[in-house]
């Protein structure tokens, strides 16, 4: 439920599936801010949000950015906002305010950081709607996701500079039991 075991020609690596989930999300969603937004999921029955007066001036400045990230989320007045669409690949299913409040507290807590508004928001995205630690997967998910690691510009750390992955050879292995 944490890690990966997956072999290659020489060796052998563990990948963690919750910093490899964040490195691939945020490639996507950096994309997907600077060029390719990304497809919504239209909810059946929108819901109202009513967030505190910081949050809701927050979500207001960054609006059109997170509707790039496949949200569709309009004002509705006051400190309300109705969500009318979320994310066609997101994964879990988390509620619209769950995630929401995920994303929020993730980009107030990054602005320390003094990154950009879309560099914030992808990695805010990223982290809320990554796999967790503990979270179980098929061998085709796992698979799937290994696949999507290497496939990304930075596959050896996440967003934050985590390591996403640990490679032993099998050479130093064998030296190691030999000793």
């Amino acid at each position: 439920g944490q890690y990966i075991v997956s072999q290659f020609k020489s060796g052998f690596m563990l990948v963690d599936q919750q910093s490899a989930s964040e490195r691939i999300l945020y490639e996507r969603y950096l994309t997907a801010l600077n060029n390719q937004p990304i497809t919504t999921q239209k909810v059946m029955f929108p819901k109202t949000l009513d967030l505190p007066p910081a949050d809701a001036l927050l979500l207001r400045n960054i609006l059109d950015e997170v509707n790039q990230l496949g949200f569709e989320i309009a004002e509705f007045g006051g400190n309300s906002f109705v969500v009318h669409g979320t994310p066609a690949d997101l994964t879990g299913n988390p509620s619209e305010e769950a995630l929401l409040d995920k994303l929020l507290a993730q980009y107030k807590g990054n602005q320390a950081l003094n990154l950009g508004t879309r560099e914030n928001l992808a990695r805010s995205m990223a982290r809320s709607a990554s796999i967790r630690r503990g979270q179980p997967l098929s061998v085709r998910e796992m698979e799937d996701l290994v696949d999507q690691l290497f496939a990304c510009a930075v596959p050896h750390s996440s967003p934050s500079g985590r390591k996403c992955l640990i490679k032993f050879d099998l050479d130093d292995l064998k030296k190691q039991f030999e000793g």
